[in-house]
């Protein structure tokens, strides 16, 4: 039996070039871990079958990530089988990447339950076959994804910097925000100044003046929920920076420690505008339990 956590993940950075000729589009990302995380426990089962259970209700079993996975795995070790059973704290359709870190984790799990005995490029290589930001998570940290988001350059790690997660209760689809920006031909170029940023380990009024979202201004207009609640925190004590994370719904707020970031969860909270997190970033590599 082992026990892994699954952090979810913000984009300091996100910009989309344009459209791929394979449809999808192309972006230049940094992604970074949070401690915000599900728990993932994995039992070894002798009869070869994959079981799965969740008390939230994340629709069928095999179309879940962490099902799939654990399928794709099986590939390299016929045979074998698993019991899969996660706690979900990440909101679903947050723009975190939840469902993608709980799926790349599921392999990073069974490489070792199984002694597959595969690398960490040959584990994202896997994982990208399960979606485009599962590859990120083999390692998490902080990463410079291109391509769909399957190409991953680790970057230095972002640690010790503070963040606040708040999902206002809406779910903002990815399609929909990628639909509106596709209508508006807001296409852009990565600004080249930014890598240096992440060279080392940054401080956050540094990481700050970098922050940028492509996405952002679409997930506003798609989301009337997250543009009501963008409006009620716009003027929060002690936020170095905002910005909606990924494909939305939820905002980050950068912050300059644990205890504002503890005390702008409760105020966001209290108020009743979503769900609120204090969070910090992480290192590279797993999370064991």
């Amino acid at each position: 039996m082992l026990t892994i956590h699954a952090p979810c993940k913000v984009n300091w950075y996100l910009e989309i070039p344009g459209r791929r000729p394979d449809g999808f589009h192309e972006i230049v990302t940094v992604m970074q871990t949070i401690s915000l995380h599900d728990t993932l426990t994995l039992t070894d089962r002798p009869d070869g079958t994959v079981s799965f259970d969740c008390r939230v209700d994340l629709g069928p079993p095999e179309h879940n990530l962490v099902v799939r996975a654990a399928k794709l795995a099986q590939r390299l070790a016929p045979g074998r089988g698993v019991h899969l059973s996660l706690i979900k704290r990440v909101p679903h359709g947050a723009g975190l990447g939840g469902g993608s870190s709980d799926g790349a984790c599921t392999l990073v799990a069974l490489n070792r339950l199984w002694n597959l005995g595969q690398s960490n490029d040959q584990l994202r290589q896997l994982a990208a076959e399960l979606g485009s930001d599962c590859a990120f998570f083999i390692e998490g940290g902080t990463a410079l994804c291109t391509g769909r988001g399957e190409q991953v350059r680790q970057l230095a790690d972002q640690t010790g910097k503070h963040l606040v997660i708040l999902y206002p209760n809406d779910v903002c689809p990815t399609k929909d925000v990628y639909a509106d920006l596709a209508r508006r031909l807001t296409y852009g170029r990565p600004e080249s100044y930014f890598f240096h940023v992440f060279e080392s380990n940054a401080g956050p009024e540094k990481i700050a003046s970098v922050v940028t979202n492509r996405l952002q201004d679409s997930a506003l207009r798609v989301s009337s929920r997250l543009a009501d609640v963008w409006g009620k925190t716009a003027h929060e004590t002690g936020v170095i920076v905002r910005f909606v994370s990924g494909s939305g719904s939820s905002i980050a707020f950068l912050v300059p420690d644990a205890a504002v970031a503890q005390s702008l969860a409760r105020s966001l909270g209290d108020r009743g505008l979503g769900q609120a997190f204090a969070t910090h970033t992480l290192p590279r590599g797993p999370r064991w339990e």
